[in-house]
C-alpha cells in the first residue's frame, strides 16, 4: 500500500476515535524527516469547554458551509493540535490531514517547520483555492491523496 494512503488511514482512525466535531471529523499526523510520527491531533473543543458533540457547536447550529469562515468554530483544529503536541526540533516535517486545511491552520503550518502537507480533497470546501495558493506561496509542498469522506 502507498505510504501516503497508510498515513491517511491513520488520520481517519484518529478522527473517528477522538474528534468531537459534529460537522467534519479531522485527524492529522506529523512525521519528522526520517518518517517517524512525532505528533498527532484531532478537532475538538479546548480543555474546559463543552464539546461540539455535547451540543456546543455554533457552526452546526447556524448551518455554516464547509470551508467558510471559521471564526465561529470553537474547536481547536486537528492541524493546530498536531503542531501544538509535536516536537519542533528539526525542519523538513510532513503533515498528513484527512481534509484540506482551513486558512487559520494554513497560517500556522506556514509558520512551522512543516514543509509538506499531504491532504484529502474535499469538493465542498468553499475557500480551498485561496488557501492552497497561500500555502504554495509560502513554499509548502502540497500532495493530494484521494477525497475526504469523514
Amino acid at each position: 500500500m502507498n505510504k501516503h494512503l497508510q498515513y491517511m488511514e491513520l488520520c481517519d482512525s484518529i478522527a473517528k476515535i477522538f474528534s468531537t466535531c459534529e460537522k467534519k471529523k479531522y485527524g492529522s499526523v506529523i512525521l519528522d524527516n526520517h518518517g517517524y510520527v512525532i505528533g498527532f491531533g484531532y478537532n475538538g473543543a479546548p480543555k474546559g469547554i463543552a464539546h461540539c458533540s455535547d451540543g456546543n457547536c455554533p457552526r452546526l447550529l447556524e448551518g455554516s458551509a464547509s470551508g467558510s469562515v471559521y471564526d465561529n468554530c470553537i474547536a481547536v483544529h486537528a492541524e493546530a493540535n498536531a503542531l501544538l503536541h509535536s516536537d519542533h526540533s528539526s525542519n523538513g516535517k510532513t503533515m498528513y490531514v484527512n481534509g484540506p486545511p482551513c486558512f487559520s491552520c494554513a497560517k500556522l503550518i506556514c509558520n512551522s517547520t512543516v514543509d509538506t502537507v499531504v491532504y484529502k480533497n474535499d469538493s465542498s470546501y468553499a475557500n480551498w483555492s485561496f488557501v492552497k495558493s497561500f500555502l504554495e506561496s509560502s513554499k509548502i509542498q502540497l500532495i493530494e491523496v484521494g477525497s475526504a469522506s469523514i
